[in-house]
């Protein structure tokens, strides 16, 4: 049981580190409502609902709610100097 180590949190920590330096604005993700350790973790994270809830497959009783992130925004001089040493 890997469960309460860390690690869906660290993945999601250099995923947002990757996308910050990528320069997106807002990660999005969708989460089944049932799983309440993944929606503590997202909401913990800063992400919110980003829409109405989507069946995850249709046949399937089980929800997903669409979320987001927004990015903290780079100004057009972090931008290039960040381009510039790559």
């Amino acid at each position: 049981e890997a469960r309460g180590i860390g690690i869906a949190r660290a993945l999601l920590e250099r995923i947002t580190t990757w996308a910050e330096s990528s320069h997106c604005e807002v990660l999005r993700l969708s989460v089944t409502t049932t799983n309440e350790a993944a929606v503590s973790l997202y909401q913990s994270a800063g992400f919110s609902p980003s829409g109405a809830l989507e069946l995850l497959r249709e046949g399937s009783a089980l929800k997903t709610q669409p979320m987001a992130r927004k990015l903290a925004p780079t100004t057009i001089k972090e931008r290039y100097s960040t381009e510039g040493n790559a």
